[in-house]
């Protein structure tokens, strides 16, 4: 795999765009990133992928790309398409494509299950960044994870009641019923009534550029200092203990994947980015394991195809062909 100096405006050095201030139908003269296996992948299709990640439109994407300093974290959002274009060959080899249909039917299958209407789930997309083709880009990889774990790790990945009784004793706090949870949570806020495109579009990717650096290691309370100018208002605070019931549904759903002591992804609500750490649980009563047992197994398949994913994946690079052209 080719590893040049990555150029600190990879924009410019692409030659994909026109000056600053030009409209995204200006901007685009399409180039190379990354050869895998003869397929290019294009700077459109990267810059795409950027935008998906921070949940800002694709012309804004370049603001980051513009501005980033940090090398290893283009690079990796190149190796991301890497990746997927090495499933997708891999999958039609097999003859096992995902089809446009089966992406349609899983997109409406989602808005079905969440009762919206069209307009309304276009809403909600919205808010979190994505546009529709966007959506269906992202089902359309989950899709194609799954297909490739399953024709090639099947039984790596299947569960025996025995094991999920076991997954259940080991996670059994994050289940209680009626327990009470403390925690300590970074507010990385959107201003209210921001209006300024690229105020909100800077914070986005300031957030999750946070969110990776608690991953590094860094404390809330560090990433909240180290973040303070580009995200005016960031935060930490500590709670009480109170009810996991009466948060708002998206801190509820990220506290009860969470054993005491690990800290949430990057999630959005009205108020902004958060992330969040249980400190420590009381209280409350164990479930009726019958009523949860579908989906801790869906829960134990999916970490087991993590890291079958992981392996198929590293198998995969090993017989390619990648150029990243730097």
């Amino acid at each position: 795999m080719s590893r040049g100096r990555f150029p600190l405006a990879l924009v410019a050095a692409c030659g994909l765009l026109l000056a600053g201030a030009a409209p995204a139908s200006a901007r685009v003269v399409d180039g190379i990133v990354a050869v895998v296996n003869d397929e290019p992948i294009t700077f459109s299709e990267f810059r795409d992928s950027v935008a998906e990640s921070f949940g800002i439109p694709a012309g804004d994407a370049d603001l980051y790309l513009r501005e980033e300093r940090d090398t290893t974290r283009v690079v990796q959002g190149i190796e991301t398409l890497v990746e997927s274009v090495l499933v997708r060959q891999e999958l039609k080899k097999a003859g096992q494509e995902i089809s446009a249909l089966e992406i349609d039917r899983a997109v409406e299958s989602v808005r079905k299950s969440n009762n919206l209407s069209e307009a309304d789930f276009r809403a909600a997309l919205e808010k979190d960044g994505l546009t529709l083709e966007a959506y269906r880009r992202r089902i359309q990889w989950q899709m194609e994870r799954g297909a490739i774990v399953r024709a090639k790790r099947f039984k790596d990945v299947t569960v025996t009641d025995e094991e999920i009784k076991a997954y259940y004793r080991a996670n059994a706090e994050r289940f209680l019923v009626g327990a009470e949870v403390r925690m300590e949570t970074l507010l990385l806020p959107l201003l209210p009534g921001a209006q300024d495109r690229e105020q909100i579009v800077r914070i986005r990717i300031a957030a999750q550029q946070a969110a990776d650096a608690v991953r590094s290691g860094l404390t809330l309370a560090e990433a909240a200092r180290l973040f303070a100018a580009a995200i005016p208002g960031a935060s930490v605070f500590s709670s009480d203990f109170v009810k996991t019931e009466d948060l708002l549904p998206e801190i509820q759903k990220e506290i009860r994947r969470l054993r005491t002591g690990e800290t949430s992804p990057l999630f959005f609500t009205e108020s902004g980015g958060h992330l969040v750490t249980v400190l420590a649980r009381r209280g409350g009563a164990p479930p009726d394991f019958a009523a949860i047992k579908e989906s801790l197994a869906e829960e134990l398949v999916d970490r087991r195809s993590e890291k079958a994913f992981g392996d198929i994946l590293a198998d995969l690079k090993k017989a390619a062909s990648i150029d990243i052209r730097l």
